[in-house]
């Protein structure tokens, strides 16, 4: 059973990666997530349901590797991702944007995703990341507001 908890904390295993595993992880769930439909009320639902089962994995993962955030842990930015996409459509530029402004806002942790960060366990590790899926939504619909009136 570990193993199985293992390949889901890391996301099939891209939170192995020797080099920046949360953007590794952050790259596979984008590829995933464009299979998706994302402009649905059944992905945004899936989303909010997944928030606990995500959190567990993060706290399974925490003990784990007995660390807290451990960089193996990517599924949390697995959940950021498709908060990023949520209600976007399938353009390549959005899939592009979308997962750089993901990957500036987590290294940036701009407030409050840095307090949410502070929280201990599982929740702590995935809430920072939905924070910043959030900001990387917002800047989407920002840029498509502005560039496509």
């Amino acid at each position: 059973m570990k193993i199985i908890k293992k390949i889901i904390a890391t996301f099939l295993g891209a939170g192995y990666s020797p080099i920046a595993s949360g953007t590794v992880g952050s790259f596979f769930a984008a590829v995933l997530i464009w299979f998706l439909p994302t402009q649905s009320i059944w992905y945004v639902m899936s989303l909010i349901v997944l928030l606990p089962i995500a959190a567990y994995f993060c706290s399974f993962g925490e003990k784990f590797w007995n660390k807290e955030d451990a960089s193996q842990i990517v599924f949390d930015e697995v959940i950021g991702m498709g908060i990023t996409y949520a209600w976007m459509p399938k353009d390549w530029r959005i899939f592009v944007v979308g997962f750089f402004l993901f990957r500036i806002y987590d290294i940036l942790k701009i407030p409050p995703a840095n307090a949410a960060e502070k929280i201990k366990g599982g929740w702590g590790v995935l809430l920072d990341d939905v924070v910043v899926g959030i900001y990387a939504n917002i800047g989407l619909w920002i840029l498509r507001y502005f560039l496509h009136p």
